[in-house]
């Protein structure tokens, strides 16, 4: 397992991590769709009513999923990459 993890953090190009973490991203994408088709449908629900705290959560779920779903697609494995910073940063 370290091997993976500094194998990941070393930023080097890596086929099996970057097939895992595309087909992952797609997955989160499909759920956040899935979250946001069910709020649409619950918005269009005969009775009017107020938000219930399961459509807060789905709604919730819906933006965490939807942002790791397109940061894993756009940036793929490099999320674990060392970035340097300077030295004046630390406090």
């Amino acid at each position: 397992m370290r091997a993976v993890i500094r194998r990941l953090r070393s930023g080097e190009r890596w086929w099996a991590a970057e097939v895992a973490f595309r087909a992952g991203a797609v997955v989160f994408l499909g759920l956040a769709a899935l979250c946001l088709i069910q709020l649409e449908r619950s918005v269009d629900r005969p009775p009017a009513h107020e938000a219930s705290l399961a459509e807060f959560a789905m709604s919730g779920a819906g933006v965490v999923l939807f942002s790791a779903g397109i940061a894993c697609l756009i940036e793929g494995p490099g999320l674990f990459r060392l970035v340097p910073y300077p030295r004046t940063w630390l406090i």
